[in-house]
Formats: C-alpha cells, sequence, structure tokens
C-alpha cells in the first residue's frame, strides 16, 4: 500500500494569482512479486532414453501490477494543480492561488 509521508507547500500563504508550490513526500505502492516458474527441456534419442536436459526460469508478473502510482492532488477551492515532476517518490505540483 502506497503511503504519504508529507504534503507541504512552499510558503504558507498566497495572494491572489501567485503560482503555489507543492511538494508530495511519497512511499510508492510495490507491485506484487508475480509467479517464478521453470521450464524444463529434455531430449531423448530413438530409443526413448533422454540424453541431455537443460531448464530455464521465467516469471509471470502478477495480475493487474500497475506500471506505477499515479499521484493527483484537489482540495476545496477547486484549483487545478498541474503535476511538475515526480521522481517516483516526490511530486511536484503548482497552481494558481484563487481569488480571496
Amino acid at each position: 500500500m502506497a503511503t504519504i509521508n508529507s504534503a507541504t507547500f512552499d510558503q504558507a500563504s498566497y495572494e491572489p494569482g501567485a503560482t503555489m508550490t507543492l511538494t508530495v513526500d511519497y512511499v510508492p505502492d510495490t507491485a506484487p512479486a508475480g509467479t517464478p516458474h521453470t521450464a524444463t527441456v529434455t531430449i531423448t534419442d530413438a530409443a526413448g532414453t533422454v540424453v541431455a536436459t537443460s531448464e530455464a526460469q521465467f516469471t509471470v508478473a502478477a495480475a493487474g501490477s500497475a506500471p506505477g502510482d499515479v499521484v493527483a492532488v484537489t482540495d476545496d477551492a477547486s484549483d487545478t494543480y498541474t503535476q511538475v515532476s515526480d521522481s517516483g517518490s516526490v511530486a511536484i505540483f503548482t497552481a494558481t492561488a484563487p481569488s480571496a
């Protein structure tokens, strides 16, 4: 399960129309590991005797595993937040401060 460590604005108050910058520090969800499998290859001769074997390992990804988490922001002033960057553990958003 993903967790949010902190969400902080770059300042405590803004003038109307100013750019607000929000930094979200989070721990992303970890996808399930998937299921390991082994493929066994055999070679038999004309008499039906196994003369060679080899194994190869592979993993099938867990069903529904997502490529990454999506971080989004909403607030009670209906501001529109635009994601500026996301490193996978820190996401930066900007929005315009509403009229008072």
